[in-house]
């Protein structure tokens, strides 16, 4: 029982997370850069990036092991860096 707790609320923040920070990022491009438009498949995968971040976070929060939790969302956003090369590789295609 105790898994089946841990996997819903791991989702249920992960999905949240992923929720507000895709509007939030939105929100902001639009309103510090008036002419451009980012792609929607960056923004999701910005979003997840920041959602799992959120979500590993929490889940080593709840263990009370600060270390880990910290080396842990480190290399969460040190993952992301894959997003612009990965967006970059994907535009030189297209072009």
């Amino acid at each position: 029982m105790t898994f089946l707790i841990f996997g819903f609320m791991d989702n249920l923040v992960l999905i949240v997370s992923m929720y507000y920070s895709y509007l939030s990022i939105e929100f902001y491009i639009e309103k510090y850069f008036d002419d451009f438009k980012a792609d929607r498949l960056v923004l999701a995968c910005i979003s997840a990036g920041f959602g799992n971040t959120f979500s590993d976070g929490i889940g080593f929060l709840v263990t009370g092991n600060f270390m880990y939790m910290t080396l842990t969302m480190i290399g969460c956003l040190i993952g992301m860096i894959i997003i612009p090369i990965m967006h970059c590789s994907r535009s030189k295609k297209v072009a």
